[in-house]
């Protein structure tokens, strides 16, 4: 664990774009704010101190009424020693409102969820905060990690309700774990594509999956399978898991170890938990002959407000096929452009999708049949909708695949 001490400084305006994922949008669609994202454990020094998390607002318009709350350091349970906030933090504006405060409540070591009664009202510029009570420094505190991606995160000893946030003490590259949403369990990530199933030229492509946990507690949650070219449900069929305290979990075939064949879009979900780490590999599975494969890494859950994605063409179609798989997480319109090498324009279409919807086509399929030039690229595009988009490209002589995630 390391220690933070808050410093004073300058605040700009930052503007964050994620390319893949968001809320899920099924029958009751779930409304999440911050996360229990990260391995490490970052506090303050202050008894008395409000952490408020600028990185990852509310998902969708709503209600949230259960929050979880990291909590580190204390050597009891104490009674009465925290609040979970939500603050409104307009994107052009570098001031913040709390609009709820909810609590007192006890906190112990780990994860604490605490109901949140009445239901807070959400936003999509609605923040989670947490503030630690005055009191005995026995009582511990809550805690954030450091990443490699761009969050954002404020400090502040003062009983922070309203005003700049040049004012805070910021934090970049922090993130608090606290979360706040309206279901039991969160989706924190998505597997675009898992499969046990046959494809072209004799191949037969599996799906191995790791889910690791970086912390000290268990972690508890589902994998949640929507079948291919269906808008996917709450309903679609599902894998429960536990992952001990710093352990890991191996399925050598994801599919089959749910009971199923075919082609699934996967996402993870956990329960009052912190997010595990997870990792898949797709692989031709040659039986005696071995195997041959691709990484294929977990899309992190997050808000998206302009999506640009690139499918890169082979450049030898004759020997290589393309691809293109889509998972909506907001129904919406998707703008689609097609360009050769030389950076021409070749095609323009608008493609349509129900939310949580899968598929995973031949590129020329995709395109309504336009002309595919060797070594160019298709472009997606959406504002303010929340999808991933992947390119598979195969050898059609050793069935060997590879794939991008188009988060451009």
């Amino acid at each position: 664990m390391r220690l933070m001490t808050p410093i004073r400084r300058s605040v700009s305006a930052v503007f964050i774009a994620f390319v893949c994922a968001a809320s899920l949008g099924l029958a009751a669609q779930e409304v999440k704010i911050g996360s229990l994202e990260g391995s490490d454990a970052v506090f303050t020094t202050a008894s008395a101190s409000t952490i408020i998390d600028w990185s990852r607002p509310a998902t969708a318009v709503g209600t949230v009424n259960t929050a979880s709350v990291a909590w580190t350091n204390a050597t009891a349970p104490c009674d009465n020693i925290f609040y979970v906030r939500f603050y409104v933090i307009p994107n052009n504006a570098l001031q913040a409102v709390m609009t709820a405060e909810r609590g007192p409540f006890r906190a112990v070591n780990g994860i604490n969820t605490v109901a949140l009664e009445p239901p807070v009202t959400t936003t999509l510029e609605t923040y989670i905060a947490v503030r630690r009570a005055g009191g005995d420094g026995g009582c511990g505190q809550p805690y954030g990690s450091f990443t490699r991606q761009a969050r954002r995160a404020f400090f502040t000893t003062d009983n922070f309700t309203f005003g700049s946030l040049a004012a805070l003490n910021p934090a970049p590259n922090f993130t608090l774990l606290a979360q706040a949403s309206n279901v039991p369990a969160v989706r924190v990530s998505t597997i675009p594509i898992v499969g046990a199933a046959p494809g072209n030229f004799g191949s037969f492509f599996r799906t191995a999956l790791t889910l690791a946990n970086p912390s000290p507690f268990p972690i508890d949650g589902k994998l949640l399978f929507h079948p291919i070219a269906h808008a996917g449900a709450d309903t679609d069929p599902a894998l429960s898991y536990t992952i001990p305290p710093n352990g890991s979990l191996d399925y050598p075939d994801i599919v089959a170890a749910a009971g199923l064949s075919g082609i699934y879009s996967l996402d993870i979900l956990t329960t009052a938990s912190f997010t595990p780490i997870a990792n898949a590999r797709v692989f031709n599975d040659a039986g005696i002959k071995g195997t041959s494969g691709l990484t294929e890494e977990a899309v992190p859950a997050g808000a998206t407000y302009d999506s640009v994605a690139n499918v890169l063409i082979p450049t030898d179609p004759a020997n290589f096929r393309l691809n293109v798989g889509i998972r909506t997480i907001t129904a919406g319109d998707l703008g689609v452009t097609v360009y050769d090498a030389a950076g021409h324009q070749q095609a323009s279409l608008l493609k349509s999708y129900d939310a949580n919807y899968f598929e995973q086509v031949a590129a020329s399929d995709f395109v309504n049949g336009a002309a595919l030039p060797p070594g160019g690229r298709i472009v997606i595009k959406a504002y303010q909708k929340e999808f991933i988009v992947y390119g598979s490209a195969t050898d059609n002589r050793t069935n060997d695949p590879n794939m991008r995630i188009g988060s451009d």
